[in-house]
C-alpha cells in the first residue's frame, strides 16, 4: 500500500547492494567494464579452462553486438583466481572482486541442471540476476557444442538473464500450444523458425500422434528445428541455431507462445524489455569500433581485515561500549576465518592503532585480539581519521590496501565524513559500516556504497540482538563455505526477575564443528540450562564467563551432534535483557552446508521493495522452511513477515528454494534494518522439477528434410533430487536501508493471479486460483473480473470477450484458495471446442492486476456452458413454464370433468 517518491541515487544503490553491486560491473562507452568472472576455490587448477573461458567471451563480445544491434560488448574482463592456484608476476590482486559477488561462477555442476548452464534469477520482468553458473566440463568440452551451440552465443543467452530480466522464449513443460488459427505450433519466437514435428523416442521418427485429453502433441513428440533458417531471431529461443542473431522484437514476437517471457513480461518482447534497461538509457547511438576484451587475471588471498571502532563519548550511552565489546568477541573468537589477518583501530576526535595485523592461526590470538577491544568511550567524532589510520594498518602485510576490508562501526554524526569518500574509494578496499542508534552520520551508507562494502545497522534496542547480528554476518566472500561460520540462533529477551527464556536449536548433518553457545546480560549473570539431543545436560558451570563484558560462552567439544538443542535462561537478578547466539562452522569440507543469502531490490520510485531469501545446501534449493524477515524500524518497532516459496505475488517461481515478499512500509526517514529466520522442518527438501531459466537442450535439427537426434537430455537421479536434512536452524543479517526522505503513499494494485487452473469435471467446468492482496500481497482484492473465449486470450482482447458472472464471489485474503464452477446446461460447443479462460483482480479503488495467466482446457464431447446467474434464470424458467402447465393442465382436466357431468345430466 506504501512507497513512492524518488529516494534519491544513494538510497537507490543501497538498496541494490543486496541484489546487485552498483559499484563493480558497469558500461562505459557502450563497453561493460569489470565483469567477474569467478572461480570457485574447490576447481582443480587448468591453465586450459582460462584459455577457453577467454576464448568464450571474445565471441559472446562480437556476437553481443550484433545481437543488440551496435549498442554494447564486453570491453574490460576479470577472471578471479583461488588462493590455492600457482601465482605468477602478471596476475595481479584484487580490489573489490570477490566470488560471492561475481557476475559469472565457474564451480562444479548443479545437481538440477548437470552441465546445462544456468543464470539464477531472483526477480521478475527487466530485474537483474544474481549470477550466471558455468561449470568447468561444460567449458572444457566442445563434445556439447551439437547441443547448445557455440559457447559465444550462449553466454549471451545467459547475459541477456543476468543483466536485462528476460526469460526463456521456449517451454519444457508446454512444448506445444493450438495457435489462434487451430494449429498446433511449438512454443517458440518467432513463429518463423521452422522445422518437423517427429516422434524418435523408438529409435526411427514417425509422424507425431495427437493426444485425445489435451488435443496437443503427445509428450514423445518433439520439435526438431531446420539447421538453415531464414528467420534470424531469437537468441531466448535457441541461440544455437547458426541464424539466429537477434532477439525477438515488436514485429517477430510470438504472443502466443506459452512460455515464461509471456507470463514475466505481459506478453512483451525481449527486445521490447531489454531497450528499457538503464545499459540502453546510458548507451551511446552505436559503438562501430573493436569489440575485442581486455582480460585480467586476479587471484583470491587470505582476508586481511580491521575493526574501526567509535569510542565517541555517545558510546557511553544505552551501553553501547559494552555491546561493541561482546558483538565484537564473538566476531573475533567465532567468526573470522583461521589464517586471516586482523588489527584494530579506534577513533574519537582522532585515531589510534590499538594494534597491527595479527595472524589468526591459534585460539591464543583471538583471545589476545579480544583483550585489546576499547572498554571506555569519550571525545568527539572524527570517522575519516579512523578510517585513514585503518588504511595504514591494512598496509602491514604488503604495503597495499586492495583487497583488503575494514568494519567501521559508529553512532555518531561527522559532517566531515565525506572528505575521506575518493580516498576510500582509490583504496581497493571493501569498507563495511555498522550504524549504531537513531544518529549515526547519514552519509556513513556512502563510504560501503563507493567501496562495494555491506551496510548494516543496529537499534538499542538490546533484545532484537542487532549489533552481534550485524557482526556475525561479516563472514569472508572468497566462496569456501567450509570455512564461514554460521548463525543458528539469535534471540533476545526482556526478563522479569525469576522469569525464564527457552528456546530450541537444531544442528543439522551439515554443521556442528566449533559451535559456541553464547549468553549476554545487562546486569547479573543469568542461570543458563542446555540439553543435547541425547540428553546431556550443560549448566552454568560449563559456560566460560567473562564478567567485564556480561558474556558467558560454551564451546561444544568436537562435533556438536545433530538434533534439538534445547536451552533455558532463568533470571535470577532484577529485570533485564538477556541474548541467546549460536553458532557453528561445516562439519565436513567436501559437504556443503545449508545457507541463507537475503536480498533486496528496488527497482524505481514507483516500484515496491521486494525482499527475497535464498536457502540452500550448495546449489540445491531447500523447500518446505519457513522463513520470516524481522524488519526494524526506524521508530524502533519490529515488524515480521513470513515470505513464500510459492510462485505467488512477489514470489516468480514455485519451488526453487527462493523465498519472497513485497515490503511496503518503508515511508519514513531512517534506517531500516533487516534479520532473517529460517527453520527447516522435518523430512527431505524435495528439488522442483521445473526448469526455465536455462539454456535450451536441443533435441536435434532437420537436415534437408532428415531429422537427426541428439542423444536424449541426461536425468536427474532420485539421489539428487531429494535433500535428507532434518531439521535446522538459521539466522542471517539482511543488511540495512537508509531512506533519507519521507515518502508518500502509494496505492499499489493487487499482484497477478499467475495459477489460474481450469478443469473438466463431468458435467462441470471447475476453475481455481490462488487469492491476490489488495495491494500486491497484502489485504484482500475488492472483486474479480473473469472473461472465457474460443480464441486465445491476450491482454489486448480481454476486454473484447464474453465475460463469467463472478458477482456472488467475494475475494479472500491473500494466499487463500479460490474456486468457481460453470454449469454447463444450454450452449453446446463443437467437439474438441477450447476454451480459454483469464483473470484480472481489482482493488477499492479499481486498479486492475496484470492479466492472469491464461487457462485452458479441450473438451472432446459435446460441451455447453453457461454461468451460475444464467443457470438460476432458466431454471426459474423451467419452474415457472412447469407450474403454468400444471394449471393449463388442471384447467383442462377440471373443464373435461365438467363437460362430461353436464353430459351425464343431459342423458338423464
Amino acid at each position: 500500500m506504501v512507497l513512492g517518491k524518488p529516494f534519491n541515487l544513494v538510497f537507490a544503490c543501497l538498496l541494490c547492494t543486496y541484489i546487485e553491486s552498483c559499484f563493480g560491473l558497469n558500461l562505459v562507452d557502450n563497453g561493460y567494464r569489470d565483469l567477474v568472472i569467478a572461480i570457485k576455490p574447490s576447481i582443480k587448477h587448468n591453465e586450459m579452462l582460462l584459455e577457453k573461458i577467454q576464448t568464450m567471451i571474445t565471441d559472446a563480445s562480437l556476437y553481443l553486438q550484433r545481437a543488440t544491434k551496435n549498442k554494447v560488448y564486453f570491453s574490460d574482463v576479470k577472471i578471479l583466481l583461488p588462493s590455492s592456484w600457482p601465482g605468477n608476476g602478471s596476475i595481479q590482486r584484487p580490489t573489490t572482486e570477490s566470488y560471492e559477488k561475481a557476475s559469472v561462477i565457474i564451480a562444479e555442476e548443479n545437481p538440477k541442471y548437470g552441465d546445462t548452464p544456468y543464470t539464477l534469477q531472483y526477480g521478475g520482468c527487466g530485474e537483474k540476476g544474481r549470477y550466471i553458473h558455468l561449470t568447468p566440463d561444460f567449458i572444457l568440452n566442445d563434445g556439447l557444442l551439437p547441443i547448445y551451440g557455440k559457447k559465444g552465443p550462449l553466454f549471451v543467452h545467459e547475459w541477456a538473464h543476468l543483466r536485462w530480466g528476460v526469460f526463456n522464449e521456449y517451454n519444457e513443460q508446454m512444448p506445444f500450444y493450438k495457435s489462434s488459427n487451430g494449429r498446433i505450433e511449438a512454443t517458440r519466437c518467432t513463429k518463423g523458425i521452422t522445422g518437423s514435428y517427429k516422434d524418435c523416442s523408438s529409435g526411427s521418427c514417425s509422424n507425431c500422434k495427437i493426444n485425445e485429453r489435451t488435443g496437443l502433441y503427445d509428450t514423445s513428440c518433439n520439435f526438431y528445428p531446420d539447421k538453415v533458417q531464414t528467420a534470424s531471431s531469437s537468441i531466448m529461443y535457441n541461440q544455437g541455431l547458426e541464424n539466429v542473431v537477434e532477439f525477438c522484437d515488436e514485429k517477430t514476437h510470438n504472443t502466443e507462445a506459452p512460455n515464461m517471457q509471456n507470463q514475466m513480461c505481459n506478453y512483451r518482447s525481449t527486445w521490447e524489455v531489454i531497450k528499457e534497461s538503464e545499459d540502453f538509457k546510458n548507451a551511446n547511438s552505436t559503438h562501430n569500433g573493436s569489440v575485442q576484451p581486455t582480460f585480467t587475471l586476479v587471484q583470491s588471498k587470505d582476508r586481511v581485515v580491521c575493526l574501526v571502532l567509535d569510542i565517541s563519548g555517545s558510546m557511553n550511552q544505552e551501553n553501547r561500549i559494552n555491546r561493541l565489546r561482546q558483538a565484537a568477541e564473538i566476531f573475533l573468537l567465532q567468526v573470522v576465518e583461521p589464517g586471516s589477518l586482523v588489527g584494530i583501530v579506534t577513533f574519537n576526535s582522532g585515531a589510534n592503532i590499538k594494534t597491527q595485523l595479527k595472524t589468526v592461526d591459534n585460539d591464543n590470538v583471538r583471545k589476545d585480539l579480544v583483550k585489546l577491544l576499547p572498554t571506555s568511550a569519550g571525545g568527539g567524532t572524527n570517522i575519516c581519521s579512523g578510517v585513514r589510520d585503518g588504511f595504514q594498518v591494512l598496509r602491514g602485510d604488503d604495503g597495499a590496501t586492495n583487497g583488503d576490508e575494514i568494519i567501521l562501526l559508529t553512532d555518531g554524526e561527522d559532517g566531515g565524513i565525506s572528505s575521506c569518500f575518493k580516498e576510500a574509494e582509490d583504496s581497493g578496499a571493501k569498507i563495511h559500516t555498522i550504524a549504531l542508534g537513531p544518529n549515526a552520520a547519514k552519509e556513513l551508507e556512502e563510504l560501503s556504497r563507493r567501496t562495494d562494502g555491506l551496510q548494516l545497522a543496529a537499534t538499542d534496542k538490546v533484545d532484537s540482538n542487532g549489533l552481534i547480528d550485524a557482526f556475525t554476518g561479516l563472514v569472508s566472500e572468497n566462496g569456501d563455505l567450509s570455512q564461514q561460520a554460521i548463525q543458528l540462533e539469535s534471540l533476545g529477551r526482556s526478563i522479569d526477575k525469576g522469569g525464564w527464556f527457552s528456546g530450541i536449536v537444531s544442528i543439522d548433518k551439515t554443521i556442528g564443528n566449533n559451535t559456541y553457545f553464547v549468553v549476554t546480560w545487562e546486569d547479573i549473570q543469568p542461570d543458563v540450562i542446555l540439553r543435547s539431543p541425547r540428553g546431556k545436560i550443560y549448566t552454568q558451570a560449563n559456560f566460560q564467563t567473562e564478567n567485564a563484558t556480561h558474556t558467558a560462552r560454551l564451546q561444544i567439544p568436537g562435533t556438536a551432534e545433530a538434533g534439538n538443542w534445547v536451552y533455558s535462561v532463568m533470571n535470577s537478578g532484577r529485570k533485564q535483557k538477556v541474548t541467546m547466539t549460536v553458532t557453528s562452522r561445516a562439519v565436513d569440507e567436501n559437504v556443503a552446508p545449508v545457507t541463507v543469502n537475503p536480498r533486496v531490490s528496488w527497482k524505481d520510485p514507483k516500484s515496491p521493495t521486494v525482499i527475497y531469501v535464498e536457502v540452500s545446501q550448495g546449489f540445491l534449493p531447500v523447500l518446505n522452511a519457513k522463513v520470516i524477515i524481522i524488519a526494524e524500524l526506524p521508530s524502533g518497532v519490529p515488524e515480521e513477515h513470513e515470505l513464500f516459496d510459492n510462485g505467488l505475488g512477489a514470489d516468480t517461481r514455485k519451488n526453487d528454494g527462493v523465498y519472497s515478499r513485497y515490503f511496503l512500509n518503508v515511508t519514513g526517514r531512517g534506517r531500516y534494518s533487516f534479520k532473517v529466520r529460517v527453520e527447516g522442518r522435518e523430512g527431505p527438501s524435495k528439488l522442483t522439477s521445473k526448469r526455465g531459466r536455462n539454456a535450451i537442450y536441443t533435441q536435434g535439427l532437420t537436415i534437408d528434410g532428415v531429422v537427426h537426434p541428439n542423444p536424449p537430455k541426461p536425468t536427474v537421479s532420485e539421489e539428487n533430487r531429494v535433500a535428507q536434512i532434518g531439521n535446522f536452524s538459521r539466522v542471517k543479517s539482511g543488511g540495512a536501508i537508509s531512506n533519507p526522505v519521507d515518502i508518500p503513499v502509494v496505492n499499489f494494485p493487487p499482484s497477478k493471479i499467475t495459477d489460474l487452473e481450469a478443469r473438466v469435471l463431468e458435467d462441470k467446468i471447475e476453475l481455481e486460483w490462488t487469492a491476490p492482496g489488495a495491494d500486491l500481497d497484502q489485504g484482500a482484492a475488492s472483486y474479480y473480473e473473469m472473461r472465457v473465449s474460443n480464441k486465445l486470450l491476450l491482454p489486448h482482447s480481454f476486454s473484447g470477450v464474453e465475460r463469467v458472472n463472478l458477482t456472488n464471489l467475494n475475494p479472500q485474503p491473500f494466499g487463500s484458495k479460490e474456486m468457481f464452477i460453470i454449469d454447463p446446461e444450454s450452449i453446446e460447443l463443437e467437439n474438441r471446442t477450447t476454451l480459454y479462460f483469464a483473470i484480472l483482480a481489482y482493488d477499492e479503488i479499481n486498479q486492475p492486476s496484470e492479466m492472469s495467466n491464461v487457462a485452458m482446457i479441450t473438451s472432446a464431447e459435446p460441451l455447453p456452458i453457461i454461468d451460475n446467474y444464467t443457470t438460476r434464470a432458466i431454471l426459474i424458467t423451467v419452474i415457472v413454464l412447469l407450474l403454468i402447465c400444471l394449471i393449463v393442465g388442471l384447467l383442462i382436466f377440471w373443464y373435461k370433468l365438467k363437460g362430461k357431468k353436464e353430459d351425464e345430466e343431459r342423458l338423464q
